[in-house]
């Protein structure tokens, strides 16, 4: 099974966090493959040690930071969300799909139902934060003929497809014809450009927004409530500036992430994984 990452040095914490969970809800190896542009050697070592522990591996791509030298940046969205889209140029050849996740997710039940979706034709699998008043906002200010907005938080990705049909060129042409347009500025490439050509998933299930708990509980007359997500959902997606590993994060599932982290710290201050990581290397 192939997972995606692309992020810098600050995000390797909740990676480890969200990897760990991972590998609880997959019974299958797992490739991680991570593109970034500044972590490090040591701490890429420190993140190898930690996956191999758990029976996985770690490849790390670095990725030239000027590919993407005019795309728009700002502290919330740093350089390394666009890597996500020129993924299938980066990635070995005999990846054909792989599953790219944000560092802010926690897995909660088997991942094999998303990675294994049937892509056919389209490029990418995303669920939509349905919002129809923000949607349509959306449909007019990306020109798009789609009533749905794509998270890219997670994406599964038609490599091999990509590969055959996308010159990467239309990519950071898309940026730099629309720079100043650019929100939400990957997953506005995302929309723009390939919004015909995503596979629509179920949010519940694959992208639920932790902050919308009531609102999902509301839409669904009380049939995603606690149970469901304990038991149903896959992808618990912490969207939106508050993270839960910040102070005083308010929402609902911010105690669930906090047992995961906890699971973390705990083998890192006893190292205690160092030695399986050796053993296999």
């Amino acid at each position: 099974m192939n997972i995606l990452v692309t992020l810098n040095a600050a995000y390797v914490p909740p990676l480890k966090v969200m990897l760990r969970s991972l590998f609880d809800n997959c019974s299958e190896k797992v490739e991680v493959y991570l593109m970034h542009s500044d972590i490090k050697e040591p701490e890429l070592e420190r993140l190898s040690a930690f996956v191999e522990a758990y029976g996985h591996a770690l490849y790390p791509l670095t990725v030239d930071r000027e590919i993407f030298a005019k795309a728009p940046v700002n502290f919330y969205y740093p350089l390394e969300m666009y890597y996500r889209l020129i993924a299938h140029t980066v990635l070995p050849e005999h990846v054909d799909r792989v599953l790219y996740l944000d560092p802010d997710i926690l897995v909660l039940n088997p991942i094999e139902t998303l990675y294994y979706t049937e892509l056919g034709d389209y490029y990418f699998a995303a669920a939509a934060h349905s919002k129809p008043v923000i949607d349509y906002i959306n449909r007019l200010r990306l020109r798009t003929e789609s009533n749905k907005y794509y998270n890219s938080g997670v994406l599964l990705i038609n490599v091999e497809l990509l590969r055959k049909e996308v010159d990467i060129q239309q990519i950071f042409d898309y940026i730099q014809k629309h720079a100043h347009e650019l929100i939400l500025p990957d997953q506005d490439v995302l929309n723009g450009l390939f919004w015909h050509k995503i596979k629509p998933l179920n949010e519940y299930l694959y992208n639920y927004d932790a902050r919308r708990y009531h609102t999902y509980l509301i839409a669904t007359k009380g049939r995603v409530n606690l149970d469901f997500v304990i038991h149903n959902t896959v992808i618990l997606h912490f969207c939106g500036r508050q993270k839960p590993w910040h102070p005083n994060y308010k929402y609902r599932f911010g105690i669930l992430y906090k047992h995961y982290q906890k699971l973390v710290n705990r083998a890192e201050a006893s190292q205690e994984y160092e030695p399986v990581a050796q053993a296999a290397r």
